[in-house]
């Protein structure tokens, strides 16, 4: 039976001087951590910068990710040792719980529409694992089948198609629909803005590598037609480099791509051209850094490093210039998104 529980919770703002200087007024949403425990803030990075925390430490909250037009996010909170999806509005004040059959929830993406979000649950014999939830009809309606454990991907950016993987292998679905496409093996794919791309990983020796796959638009389009076998399943992107990719994202609507490497044990920030291939490094130190973010039109990136023995937030210019710090706290922040 699905259950559907709302909740209007008023939080009160606590405000925080932070002491920097950020000239843009976004609003960071950030996973603060204080020992084992963690709480979603939001960050407001006007001209008189405040705290307003959205849960408390009496459960642990993580994940937080805004929805693309920036009206809502959600996260994950852990209430009673079981994950449940949280939804809230822009300021926090109106929050939603989400809850199919007591499911415990791993993973979610917001469609580009803002209108759903693609909801992975733990596994369970019974029923697929990979959810569509409709914000306005309040409904669940199952992607995968029952005997498959899939791990969630990414949307295509007309909010038309998911790709997730199952094993080492990646599919395309049309969440409304009935197809289920092999694409390539690989895990984690992420599709291009402009819709032309697939990015994914793949592990061999231990070593995670990142790999394109091209033309997954034409792939969509050739749907249902009588179409030859082809024997392309992707090309490396580093055919020379030594790399151990723990962290990519699009950049530049699908022509660039931003990733972190983490060869040597030193996670540090480096950016790519698909069409060249040519590689710039973005941050150069002997501490990692993590959860890298795009603001808008790719005009920052928001990230995480341990440069001072904490995970502070910072921001810089897509040519790694003007490197600045957003929030410097005694405790750690992870999963941001703005």
């Amino acid at each position: 039976m699905k259950k559907i529980i709302i909740l209007t919770l008023l939080i009160a703002n606590i405000y925080l001087i932070l002491g920097c200087n950020f000239n843009q007024n976004k609003e960071i949403i950030a996973e603060q951590r204080i020992g084992e425990l963690s709480r979603i803030v939001l960050i407001n990075t006007s001209s008189e910068p405040s705290f307003k925390f959205i849960t408390d430490l009496e459960s642990k909250s993580t994940m937080p990710k805004w929805a693309p037009d920036k009206s809502n996010f959600a996260y994950i909170s852990v209430n009673n040792n079981k994950k449940n999806l949280w939804i809230s509005d822009s300021k926090g004040t109106q929050l939603e719980v989400i809850n199919y059959n007591d499911r415990e929830i791993s993973n979610f993406e917001w469609a580009p529409n803002s209108k759903e979000i693609a909801v992975e649950f733990l596994e369970n014999s019974d029923e697929g694992n990979i959810f569509l939830y409709s914000l306005s009809l309040k409904s669940f309606l199952p992607i995968t089948r029952p005997e498959k454990n899939a791990k969630l991907g990414s949307w295509s950016p007309d909010s038309e198609w998911i790709v997730y993987n199952i094993d080492d292998s990646i599919y395309l679905s049309n969440p409304k629909g009935v197809n289920e496409i092999f694409i390539t093996k690989g895990k984690e794919p992420k599709w291009s803005p402009n819709g032309e791309y697939l990015i994914f990983n793949r592990i061999e020796n231990e070593i995670q590598s990142l790999w394109i796959y091209k033309n997954i638009d034409k792939v969509v389009k050739n749907t249902g037609k009588n179409v030859k076998d082809t024997d392309y399943f992707g090309e490396v992107l580093h055919e020379s480099e030594k790399v151990n990719i723990s962290e990519y994202a699009w950049a530049y609507g699908g022509n660039k791509i931003l990733y972190i490497n983490d060869h040597e044990n030193n996670k540090e920030i480096y950016i790519l051209d698909v069409k060249s291939k040519d590689i710039e490094r973005l941050t150069n130190n002997k501490v990692d850094e993590n959860n890298i973010v795009w603001s808008d039109k790719y005009r920052s990136i928001l990230f995480i490093s341990n440069a001072h023995n904490n995970s502070d937030i910072y921001q810089m210019k897509p040519d790694g210039s003007s490197q600045e710090i957003i929030l410097n706290s005694k405790d750690s922040f992870a999963s941001l998104d703005w």
